[in-house]
């Protein structure tokens, strides 16, 4: 008898009616924003761990915790929005009852209830987080992709790969604008993309140099005036090219500096590519003080020729002539040329002093040196 009154009560409870709701759908609500919140670590830890899972099925693809990393995060605020929407789904009468925004314009009345506002923060907040999953997708794809075209050398594809990244992702999250803009806020879609193709025209002139870096970028991938990773000079400017991008190429000086190019500077002026070259050219710069004999300077320029051409991996032409005639010293310039690239073995900084202590010995020799100035590296495409 008591077991039947129980269970009379229990029933009872669990059907009572508050607010337009039951009981039992409070406690829903309720036990599953609870459990959403103490299960929010363990279902990261088994989102990364199913997306490993489905690239491990793949036999073409190395298994690695890379996309779970990447997927944990956006996948488990996606999933909190999901449950949070369906937990508050089990109160929609009550949140349906309430209005939070009222007007009367005539006979007409405008209103918003909770549940719609609800409805329209959920499909916000979901449309975010899926984008960020897709984007994080793209990001996977191209780590991939990446990895591959080093494997591979492909100089090609690393040049490439940066640029349909940033072009895919910005794709992307211009549709989830749009698609935020039409379901959250209404806007008439096909009218605000007809005002922008009035508008375009007004826009392309604002972001005039914008759209020339950005077709400057295309050209450069398609001419392959240089690739990632090659030493090119414009200007003064000298480094290695670390990315290109939609407005400006990234370069690295030897001493570490940053140098950031826009597009159009590149493909405008004059550029050379110091990695495509087969020889470079040294030059050194030695003053010789007045009043060495004719026959000496003759003796002494064709020792320096005989013996600099003694010394490994220099390769012809090799000149050795008088520049210049300063006020109290003649100049001496010695051109010499090294292969590009030099072998694993030495160096372009160690083969300059084995010359220029050379070239220092030869005319300290001949008590007519006054000093020996190694000149700057002068680029001679072969």
């Amino acid at each position: 008898m008591l077991l039947l009154v129980s269970k009379v009560i229990e029933k009872n409870f669990f059907d009572y009616t508050f607010l337009g709701e039951k009981v039992s759908d409070y406690m829903w609500c309720a036990g599953i924003i609870l459990g959403t919140l103490l299960l929010k670590k363990p279902l990261s830890d088994l989102m990364a761990r199913i997306s490993n899972g489905v690239t491990a099925r793949f036999r073409h693809v190395q298994r690695d915790s890379r996309l779970g990393t990447l997927m944990r995060d956006p996948i488990s605020r996606l999933l909190q929005v999901i449950l949070y929407y369906v937990a508050l789904m089990h109160l929609d009468t009550l949140l349906d009852s309430y209005d939070i925004y009222r007007h009367r314009s005539g006979h007409k009345v405008v209103s918003v209830s909770v549940g719609e506002a609800v409805d329209h923060v959920f499909l916000f907040f979901f449309i975010i987080f899926l984008t960020q999953v897709l984007a994080r997708v793209v990001d996977y794809i191209y780590y991939r992709q990446i990895n591959k075209a080093q494997h591979e050398r492909r100089m090609d594809r690393l040049q490439l790969l940066p640029l349909v990244k940033d072009i895919a992702k910005l794709l992307l999250w211009t549709l989830s604008i749009f698609w935020i803009l039409g379901s959250v806020f209404h806007v008439n879609i096909p009218a605000l993309i007809t005002g922008l193709g009035i508008g375009g025209v007004a826009i392309a002139l604002a972001a005039k140099e914008s759209v020339e870096n950005l077709f400057a970028a295309f050209t450069i991938l398609t001419d392959k005036p240089f690739n990632t990773g090659e030493t090119i000079r414009l200007g003064e400017l000298e480094g290695a090219v670390e990315r290109i991008g939609f407005r400006s190429t990234r370069m690295r000086a030897s001493d570490g500096s940053a140098y950031i190019v826009p597009n159009q500077k590149l493909v405008g002026e004059n550029l050379v590519n110091l990695s495509r070259r087969d020889t470079r050219g040294v030059k050194v710069t030695v003053n010789i003080k007045y009043g060495i004999p004719h026959d000496t300077l003759d003796a002494m320029i064709a020792e320096l020729k005989t013996e600099i051409k003694k010394v490994m991996h220099l390769i012809d032409p090799l000149e050795i002539t008088i520049d210049t005639f300063g006020v109290n010293v003649l100049q001496l310039i010695i051109n010499y040329h090294l292969p590009n690239p030099l072998d694993s073995e030495t160096t372009l900084a160690a083969k300059k002093q084995e010359v220029n202590m050379l070239v220092y010995n030869i005319v300290s020799k001949y008590k007519a040196f006054s000093e020996v100035a190694s000149g700057e590296v002068k680029v001679k495409e072969g």
